[in-house]
C-alpha cells in the first residue's frame, strides 16, 4: 500500500492542474486581500487574522477552495484511470483492499490535509506579521479552525467515492461540481424562505458556518468603537462536527469500497 501511495504522490506532483489548483489557494487570500483595503481604503496592516475572519474572508475563501477539494480528490484516486494503472497494479500482486486503501489515503492527504494546510495558512502570517487583533478571541477561531478539518474531510471523501464508481477523474470534477451547485441553490433557499438550520448538511455547509460568525457587539477599546465578534463554540456544534463529519466520511468511503471490489475493472 505505501508503494501505491508512493505512485500516486509522484503522479500528483507531475500533474499541472494539481499545482495551479494548490497554487490558487496560495495566492487567492493575498488577492482577496488587496481589493478589501482598496474597497475600506485601511492599510493593510489593519488586515489581521481577528480581521480576516472577523469580515467573513476566510469563510468566503473557502468558497473557492471547495472547487479545488473536487479537483485533487478526484484526480488523486481516479486520475490515471484513463491509462488502466490500476490494471497493472492488480497484475502485480496488489490486494484489492490495499489499492482501494492506497487511494483513498491519497485522496484524503492531497484533497483534505494539504488544502486544509493552505486555508489556514493566512492567519498563521498574518498573525505573524501584524499580531492577532481585537474583533476575535484567539482560542475559539482556532478551536473553530480545527474542528473544520473534519467537514473537510468529509467534503473531499464525498468526491473520492464520486470518481471511484465513475472510474474517471474528470466525470467525479464534473457531477462533483454539479452536485457543489445544486447544495449551494438549495441551502440558500431553505435557509431564506424556510429557515431552517442547514449547518450540518454537508461538509461545505459545515465548514462555512464554522468560519462564520453571527453575532457581534460594540465595544470601546483604548477610545475607540471595536465590534467584537462571538465566536465560542458550544460542546454540541464540536460534538455534531466531529461526529456527523466521520460518520458521513466513513460512509462514502465503504459505499466506494464496495463499489470497487464489486466491480470489474475495463
Amino acid at each position: 500500500m505505501i508503494n501505491i501511495i508512493k505512485s500516486l504522490n509522484y503522479s500528483a506532483r507531475r500533474d499541472k492542474l494539481n499545482w495551479i489548483a494548490l497554487f490558487t489557494v496560495l495566492v487567492l487570500p493575498l488577492f482577496a486581500m488587496y481589493i478589501f483595503t482598496l474597497v475600506t481604503g485601511d492599510s493593510l496592516s489593519k488586515l489581521t487574522p481577528s480581521a480576516y475572519f472577523a469580515t467573513q474572508l476566510m469563510g468566503v475563501m473557502f468558497i473557492f477552495t471547495s472547487f479545488v477539494i473536487v479537483i485533487l480528490s478526484c484526480n488523486l484516486v481516479a486520475g490515471d484511470a484513463s491509462d488502466k494503472t490500476i490494471n497493472y497494479e492488480f497484475l502485480a500482486g496488489h490486494d484489492r483492499t490495499k489499492i482501494f486503501a492506497g487511494r483513498m489515503l491519497a485522496g484524503f492527504l492531497w484533497g483534505g490535509v494539504f488544502v486544509y494546510l493552505l486555508v489556514l495558512l493566512p492567519l498563521a502570517y498574518l498573525n505573524f506579521m501584524y499580531g492577532w487583533g481585537p474583533e476575535t478571541d484567539p482560542v475559539n477561531v482556532c478551536v473553530r479552525a480545527f474542528l473544520t478539518l473534519f467537514p473537510i474531510l468529509r467534503f473531499c471523501a464525498f468526491n473520492m467515492m464520486l470518481a471511484s464508481i465513475l472510474r474517471s477523474a474528470g466525470k467525479g470534477i464534473a457531477v462533483g461540481y454539479a452536485a457543489l451547485m445544486i447544495l449551494t441553490i438549495v441551502v440558500s433557499v431553505v435557509d431564506e424562505i424556510f429557515h431552517v438550520e442547514v449547518a450540518f448538511w454537508s461538509g461545505l455547509t459545515n465548514t462555512a458556518y464554522l468560519l462564520v460568525s453571527q453575532n457581534s457587539r460594540n465595544v470601546v477599546m483604548d477610545g475607540k468603537i471595536v465590534t467584537v465578534y462571538d465566536t465560542a463554540v458550544t460542546s454540541v456544534v464540536i460534538l455534531k462536527t466531529i461526529g456527523i463529519s466521520l460518520l458521513f466520511a466513513a460512509g462514502y468511503v465503504a459505499v466506494a469500497y464496495v463499489n470497487f471490489k464489486k466491480k470489474d475493472r475495463d
